[in-house]
């Protein structure tokens, strides 16, 4: 009897913390790379500029207590430099990810960090359709090239259900107008 008891008792208090982990939610933020360097603009993998390194930085003192435990990026020099201030202060190292390849960077995202936080840098023609594929909705369906501020937090609950949060972060910098659609915006400077 005191045998089962015990095993009784350990399933119980393996079952909570597994319904614990399940509970909770899972956050994805999602970032363009910042300005890219305009100094040979038939360039394929610019540098950042002076101001995306500014910006770089300003996501990094935005982000710097939302506790990622994963950055992920694309192996491209702007996206990498967007990503490292943070990475640095973090101590991470960003995962690559192909571009191209939407819906697998959607879901190791969420495999890999149920209940935590992420960052996935991106870029103005990608982030929408990764959020599209976390199963979030914004009311725009691609970013400009002149959107730079931007920053989406998307919250995935244990139901699957998604929601977006659309703040913008550092100097202002873009062209897409969201006042006028239904969208959560705030300021994260």
């Amino acid at each position: 009897m005191f045998n089962k008891n015990i095993i009784i008792l350990f399933f119980t208090a393996l079952t909570l913390s597994n319904f614990n982990a399940l509970a909770q939610s899972t956050t994805i933020w999602l970032v363009r790379h910042a300005e890219k360097s305009m100094a040979n603009p038939a360039e394929r993998d610019p540098e950042l500029s002076e101001t995306g390194l500014k910006r770089s930085a300003d996501l990094a003192q935005v982000l710097r207590k939302e506790k990622i435990t994963t950055i992920y990026s694309t192996n491209y020099k702007r996206t990498l430099a967007t990503a490292m201030p943070l990475a640095t202060e973090l101590k991470l190292t960003p995962v690559i990810y192909d571009a191209k390849d939407i819906t697998a960077i959607a879901n190791k995202a969420l495999t890999e960090n149920k209940g935590k936080n992420a960052l996935i840098v991106g870029h103005s023609n990608t982030l929408i359709p990764v959020i599209k594929a976390l199963n979030g909705s914004v009311p725009i369906e691609e970013l400009t090239d002149d959107d730079y501020d931007m920053l989406f937090k998307v919250v995935i609950d244990q139901s699957g259900k998604a929601t977006v949060t659309i703040a913008n972060y550092g100097e202002s910098h873009h062209a897409t107008d969201l006042k006028n659609k239904k969208a959560m915006t705030t300021s994260m400077n």
